[in-house]
């Protein structure tokens, strides 16, 4: 039975570690982290591919041979690539895509040894699936290619991207918060005598403990153990957060349709989109006269899940995922969105709602409610102006 008095000593203890874990970092001084300090964390090519590939490779700047990569080869278990001749490449081009023969592509991490083996890893922390992403990649090189999926936590990829194909037996699910921090944990003890080297793994392996919500062991175990002795209060506690904070994000939500239909040019029509308790929520912006269209304007998610792991952004959305003039002038980010603008965080606030800081913020500050709601209502304004010229001119050439 959940009682006031265990729901108020869950709390407490909870609190309590959690406090300690922070301090704990802080008298570290693992709050300082320079991936963060950039504008690094999520940057999928740019940081993690780089950063991986770059370890992975025997001729990388580490001057450590091959030890990484056999080290990883342990972690994820593959025996057969030949480290002493093997290449690592990123972005490796596989051919110009063809999704009817469900080929082409490009592979974040390739891995390939001179016997014709190869290890192909597609890294995932916000985009979503492409059509036939997975099949494209495990069509290539046959029985020579093994496919790795890489993303934070290990979720699986979408029936769009691999079809048919079966997690486990076609291609692997691998995840930051498994294999890569153990991979990371390995690669430090492998570096202690190399001080740069060894301080930049360990702020990455902090980047990827604060990314998956990894809390040192001790303080884990702890927590496990609390909630195990509360399990009661701990589910009573999680089904009631997940309708407490999908209300503050659908109360955030509503305000800015509210206050995008006071502000817009009235040549724009808002639609309220999937509500917060959606795992895509959204916002969409239409021409008005052309609702009707395939293609228009859109604010997601709401949720705080989904694309870009969850965070607020801005985009053009195209219903049917189709090639047309526009599209193919255009950045794509799946096979539905194009031209993303992730929407920049408000003072020192995520602008992603599964944020429990700003959460919290939302809840007991008026006044920073509403400032927030300006602020991504500017952002939508910013986009619009910049992006409004290219879609209106196709939409109405093709009306």
């Amino acid at each position: 039975m959940v009682t006031t008095e265990n729901l108020n000593h869950l709390l407490g203890h909870s609190k309590t570690i959690i406090s300690h874990q922070r301090e704990l970092k802080a008298a570290r001084g693992e709050t300082f982290n320079v991936f963060s300090v950039l504008s690094l964390e999520r940057r999928e090519n740019k940081t993690h591919s780089a950063f991986l590939a770059e370890l992975l490779n025997p001729k990388g700047t580490h001057l450590k041979g091959s030890i990484f990569l056999k080290l990883f080869l342990k972690v994820i278990g593959d025996k057969d690539l030949d480290t002493s001749n093997a290449q690592v490449k990123v972005e490796h081009h596989i051919g110009t895509i063809n999704d009817v023969a469900k080929t082409g592509g490009r592979i974040d991490i390739y891995i390939c040894d001179k016997k014709g083996y190869s290890i192909s890893i597609e890294n995932k922390i916000d985009a979503g699936d492409q059509n036939a992403q997975v099949e494209r990649y495990c069509n290539f090189k046959k029985g020579t290619n093994k496919v790795y999926y890489l993303t934070l936590k290990g979720t699986e990829p979408s029936s769009s991207s691999c079809g048919e194909l079966k997690s486990g037996q076609d291609f692997q699910v691998i995840s930051y918060k498994e294999q890569v921090h153990e991979w990371m944990t390995a690669c430090l003890k492998e570096s202690v005598d190399h001080p740069i080297l060894r301080e930049t793994i360990k702020q990455y392996k902090i980047l990827i403990q604060k990314l998956t919500s990894i809390m040192d062991k001790s303080h884990q175990n702890k927590l496990n153990d609390l909630m195990l002795t509360h399990i009661r209060e701990a589910a009573y506690i999680s089904e009631n957060f997940a309708k407490v904070s999908g209300a503050i994000k659908e109360k955030l939500r509503q305000a800015v349709i509210t206050k995008l239909k006071e502000v817009l040019d009235p040549k724009y029509v808002v639609y309220p989109g999937h509500p917060a308790d959606k795992y895509y929520s959204q916002i969409w912006i239409k021409y008005d006269g052309l609702e009707k269209s395939n293609m228009f304007f859109g604010v997601e998610s709401f949720s705080g899940q989904g694309h870009k792991g969850g965070a607020l952004f801005l985009g053009v959305y195209s219903l049917n995922g189709k090639k047309n003039e526009y599209t193919i002038k255009s950045e794509r980010f799946t096979n539905n969105w194009y031209n993303l603008s992730e929407i920049p965080n408000y003072e020192q606030f995520s602008m992603n709602l599964a944020n429990p800081e700003t959460l919290q913020k939302l809840h007991s500050d008026s006044a920073f409610k509403e400032e927030l709601v300006n602020h991504i209502v500017s952002e939508v304004e910013a986009y619009l102006q910049l992006n409004d010229k290219p879609l209106h001119d196709f939409l109405t050439s093709v009306k």
